[in-house]
């Protein structure tokens, strides 16, 4: 090899080896996430899976759309069909019925956020769930003035949908009253069927998570017939809903927790339920 061959072969590797060293640098001081995310590998899009069949279908559209909004990005949605659903989600539910397998796939292919997840302990280790949008408490619903339980008269059934928020905590109540002096529990498979049986007089009250008694009457109970209160002899820990992402998406669900933080703070959210009926609209 030439002396000049030499030389531009050996100034070849120094560039390399800098070049090399600074592209590392840069990797080291910028996150990693900005290089994994989907939302960078897609510009300026945000795809949100959504339940179309929940009671908070359409509220959780116009929040999708004011986030987008707040991050500067177009938002896209994936509906969970007929065809995804194991079995068929309950009217006036909270819940997602998907198996695991499955949102894992529509966080992998379809989307980026999975709008309506309830913060749980049993979510799985691969999912993070954004700063909650809601956080629902559950009311004692009656067709009659009763502001409380104590109202209701002793022996009439109290009708709650299986496993909802408070359900344990109505059994245990239910079980150290004094058999003369309390009140009979009957489950149902979803708050829609429950409500039903309150009108129908099969129930004397029920409990609900505040949206579902909102959601079934669109935004006004009093004027469907229901009063409901607050008032619950037990604590019932509150129902609170977020974005599910995946866990290695640390960059977007930061992204999407302090914009919902945004959105809380300057009223957008409350507005938002007004909006789509799931507030009281008599002001209660």
């Amino acid at each position: 090899m030439s002396k000049t061959a030499f030389h531009v072969a050996t100034l070849g590797a120094a560039l390399t080896l800098i070049a090399g060293s600074a592209f590392a640098q840069s990797f080291d001081i910028v996150p990693r996430d900005l290089y994994t995310e989907r939302m960078r590998q897609e510009g300026s899009k945000l795809v949100f899976c959504i339940n179309p069949e929940g009671v908070l279908a359409p509220f959780e559209r116009d929040l999708a759309q004011a986030i987008g909004q707040s991050v500067l990005a177009e938002v896209e949605f994936y509906e969970v069909g007929a065809r995804d659903w194991p079995t068929r989600p309950l009217p006036l539910d909270y819940r997602i019925v998907l198996t695991e397998q499955q949102m894992f796939i529509m966080l992998a292919q379809e989307c980026d956020g999975f709008m309506g997840f309830l913060l749980s302990p049993s979510n799985p280790d691969w999912m993070t769930i954004s700063q909650p949008y809601l956080s629902a408490r559950t009311v004692l619903v009656t067709r009659s003035d009763a502001a409380e339980l104590a109202e209701v008269p002793f022996g009439e059934r109290i009708g709650v949908r299986m496993m909802a928020a408070g359900d344990n905590r109505l059994i245990q109540y239910l079980g150290a009253q004094p058999e003369d002096r309390s009140w009979g529990r009957t489950p149902y498979p979803d708050n829609q069927l429950m409500l039903e049986r309150l009108v129908d007089g099969t129930i004397g009250a029920g409990m609900i998570w505040e949206y579902g008694l909102f959601g079934a009457t669109e935004g006004d109970p009093e004027a469907a017939g229901f009063s409901y209160s607050y008032d619950l002899p037990f604590p019932v820990d509150p129902i609170e809903i977020g974005i599910a992402t995946r866990a290695e998406d640390s960059y977007l669900n930061n992204l999407l927790s302090d914009s919902i933080a945004a959105l809380r703070a300057d009223g957008t959210i409350d507005a938002l339920l007004a909006e789509n009926g799931l507030t009281d609209k008599s002001g209660n």
